[in-house]
């Protein structure tokens, strides 16, 4: 009988232990909410990131996140999580200004060379809608072209045949571009393509090795992007096109 009590205290504690570990992440994040409104910062910050932790992410999250770091006086982390926000959200305007804001506090000043147009325009196709939207307008293009190539097969008019053909041809050509789209867009979202640096001066070598020549200086918030790999050593370019190496401890990937 004794046996039976402890038994039966034991799967009590370790009941309430489990519904504490597995607390709702809508509960958490109205407490980060909360401790955000009072200024506690840090807090939710805390919070936030528990979130994060079990494996939760949206671009909203990612955004209080960055506006808890931001108003902690923490410059870096809070670039890094409105980058995280804005590649999920690209087209998001409340995100864009506040990365902005956070530019404008940076040491580094460093001026983007412009992009190619055929590049600028691709980018603005591959942005246009988040992934989910743009798998429903896929399925919604080629549920059309098949729906034209249906009709073109059914019908014997010219006319109709035409239109039917030209128009089934191209949906298709628009449910191809989609997909490549998708595809691309899905590729950036699940890998590693930028950087934000979070030590607070680092000089970056022209080769990966401690001894190699310093060819610039970087500071905690800029943002970089990521190219080769060798050990613990990352080559990057920042935005007005210079190359060099950075310590893997020195950034933290987007």
């Amino acid at each position: 009988m004794k046996c039976k009590k402890i038994a039966v205290l034991v799967a009590t504690i370790l009941l309430v232990a489990f519904q504490a570990a597995a607390q709702d992440p809508d509960q958490m994040a109205a407490q980060a909410a909360k401790a955000y409104n009072t200024r506690q910062y840090t807090e939710s910050i805390t919070q936030y990131e528990k979130i994060i932790d079990g494996g939760y992410e949206s671009y909203a999250l990612y955004y209080n996140l960055g506006n808890a770091c931001f108003r902690n006086n923490e410059i870096a982390k809070s670039m890094l999580y409105y980058e995280k926000a804005l590649k999920i959200a690209p087209n998001n305007e409340d995100i864009k200004h506040n990365i902005e804001v956070v530019n404008s506090k940076l040491i580094d000043k460093v001026e983007m060379v412009p992009e190619l147009f055929y590049k600028r325009w691709w980018k603005l196709v591959v942005n246009l809608f988040d992934i989910d939207t743009l798998a429903i307008v896929n399925i919604i293009l080629l549920s059309l072209a098949l729906l034209f190539i249906a009709l073109y097969i059914a019908f014997s008019g010219i006319l109709i045949r035409k239109i039917s053909f030209w128009a089934g041809v191209f949906l298709l050509f628009l449910f191809g571009i989609g997909i490549i789209a998708a595809s691309q867009r899905n590729h950036y979202l699940i890998s590693h393509h930028e950087a934000i640096v979070f030590t607070q001066t680092v000089n970056i070598k022209s080769s990966p090795d401690e001894s190699s020549k310093d060819i610039f200086v970087l500071h905690e918030g800029t943002k970089v992007k990521l190219l080769d790999v060798v050990a613990d050593w990352q080559e990057i370019r920042i935005a007005n096109g210079s190359v060099g190496w950075i310590k893997l401890s020195d950034i933290r990937k987007i």
